[in-house]
């Protein structure tokens, strides 16, 4: 019993020295370290080229102040743009108001004397392409224009950008649809006068007016759009000469052009502008525009903009041009004008009767070649007609 107990005693102290010593043997672990969670780097979205540039235009702009526009601009446009544009970017716009060729000369002579004003010309469709332009004082148009809406080609008509020259230097800003004829509609009755050759019809002799075509306007435009888009340089000068046996009354009155056709003195008008024919016709005259085989032409009439070479305000310069090519400046122009936008997108509500066309209307766009050749009829207007 006694070797028992010692047999005992000894077992449990040798499991206590290899429990203690397997204790020891056993190398503690340290807890795995914790790594901070990876901060994610918050990227700011990088603006396109274009808004980049754009946004550099707007702080210049604002940065000059003003923007000088020389050139016809008239009330209802000054107001449009003082609620589109100036109220947009805090930019003011000042005004050298005047006829175009007047307006012309005047920056030409500035520039003579090294002084630079304008930042912008919104003048006649002659004026720039045969003064300025001539001049060398324009600028490259295309690299100012900047806005996406503005370079979108299928907001044009032909998917083309509204230049009207080979160089890129003149804009048209309007599209306004010009037929030149005018009827008394109780002397001339429905599809009588439908062709220039039905002016030559012995009924109406003495009973016809033309705005005189030996100046710039809207009867020297119909000489050239006879001679150059319908019938051509011999055939025009022909037909021409047999209207003249018609003896027509010839003024440079533009109201009382169509005045007198309006009270019956004469049955047609030639040349005739559609604000004076709308005012009369809303006054309850007797008048409208005919339907004529040979259509008519499409123009910019007295918005057509350019650029001066050295611009006073350059960031104001591009920054209104690029407005006025836009929908808003585009809608802004027809508002005004009470004439079709360029742009397709814009609606065409509330225009002057005649200058949008009408289906079945044949179509002529305005061109640098028409514009440059008009002006070397009005001499031979001027011997057919037998104006003094």
């Amino acid at each position: 019993m006694k070797k028992i107990g010692v047999y005992s005693s000894v077992f449990i102290l040798i499991a206590v020295v290899l429990l203690n010593g397997c204790r020891s043997s056993v190398t503690p672990t340290s807890p795995a370290p914790v790594r901070p969670a990876a901060t994610q780097e918050i990227k700011t979205p990088v603006k396109p080229e274009w808004e980049q540039r754009w946004d550099k235009v707007v702080a210049g702009a604002k940065q000059e102040g003003r923007i000088t526009v020389y050139g016809e601009v008239g009330p209802i446009l000054k107001e449009k743009l003082v609620e589109g544009f100036q109220k947009k970017y805090g930019v003011e716009i000042e005004y050298v108001v005047g006829r175009p060729p007047e307006v012309a000369q005047r920056y030409l002579q500035e520039a003579a004397a090294n002084i630079h004003l304008a930042d912008l010309f919104i003048t006649g469709q002659t004026t720039t392409p045969t003064i300025l332009k001539p001049r060398g004082v324009l600028s490259p148009v295309k690299p100012q224009l900047i806005l996406p809406e503005v370079l979108d080609l299928n907001a044009w008509p032909d998917n083309k950008l509204p230049f009207l020259d080979k160089d890129e230097l003149v804009l048209a800003l309007v599209a306004a649809y010009r037929s030149f004829i005018v009827v008394n509609t109780d002397l001339v009755k429905e599809g009588e006068v439908s062709s220039y050759i039905d002016l030559l019809d012995p009924r109406w002799k003495g009973k016809i007016t033309l705005i005189d075509p030996t100046t710039p306007g809207s009867g020297g435009s119909w000489v050239a759009y006879v001679m150059l888009k319908t019938m051509g340089r011999e055939e025009g000068e022909k037909y021409l000469r047999q209207l003249a046996t018609q003896e027509l009354a010839i003024t440079r009155d533009t109201r009382i052009h169509v005045e007198t056709v309006a009270r019956g003195k004469y049955a047609i008008a030639i040349g005739a502008l559609p604000q004076v024919v709308a005012d009369l016709a809303q006054a309850g005259s007797p008048i409208k525009w005919a339907k004529m085989k040979e259509g008519g032409l499409v123009l910019p009439g007295s918005f057509a903009a350019a650029l001066p070479q050295k611009p006073q305000h350059p960031n104001g310069s591009t920054l209104l041009l690029n407005h006025l090519l836009a929908k808003d400046g585009q809608l802004a122009l027809s508002q005004s004008t009470r004439e079709p936008a360029r742009r397709l997108d814009v609606a065409r509500t509330n225009l002057l009767p005649g200058t949008v066309a009408q289906p079945g209307d044949k179509i002529t766009w305005l061109d640098e070649d028409f514009i440059v050749t008009e002006p070397k009829f009005y001499a031979l207007s001027k011997q057919i007609f037998d104006i003094k």
